[in-house]
């Protein structure tokens, strides 16, 4: 399992798992463009050639997986496309995180949801016998 949808009253959140952070984070992405897209499986289905690299750096990676969806939310309310993470890698230092990440972009007609944006609310990414996992509350 990639992630599930959890109850939540006012918003909507979701648990993510990865067997690694790449993997996690690559997760949480096709969960969001699953929320903004249904069914995204056959959006993706579609040829794209636009790709582009992402770059973020924020100061751990929790803060690194929120700065990164979010700024893969606001280029999907701009182009209008969602986003598939090809390739992806993350830094984990003392003082800092950073990741690097290939995206491909499909292009879409509209909306099914509207998320605002991923919150920092409860975030923690926790690992559990060689499996990463995260819980994400996104403002809708």
């Amino acid at each position: 399992m990639k992630f599930e949808i959890l109850e939540h009253k006012a918003d909507l959140k979701i648990k993510v798992f990865g067997s690694n952070l790449e993997e996690l984070f690559k997760n949480a992405v096709l969960a969001m463009a699953s929320i903004l897209k249904k069914p995204e499986l056959e959006v993706r289905s579609q040829k794209s050639e636009d790709r582009e690299i992402l770059k973020v750096e924020s100061l751990d990676k929790e803060t690194l997986l929120i700065d990164f969806l979010n700024e893969i939310l606001a280029k999907s309310q701009i182009n209008k496309k969602i986003y598939k993470v090809e390739n992806i890698k993350i830094k984990v230092f003392q003082k800092n995180a950073a990741l690097e990440a290939e995206l491909i972009g499909y292009p879409i007609e509209h909306f099914d949801e509207d998320i605002k944006a991923a919150t920092y609310h409860n975030l923690k990414i926790s690992q559990k016998d060689d499996k990463f996992e995260a819980v994400i509350l996104f403002d809708i």
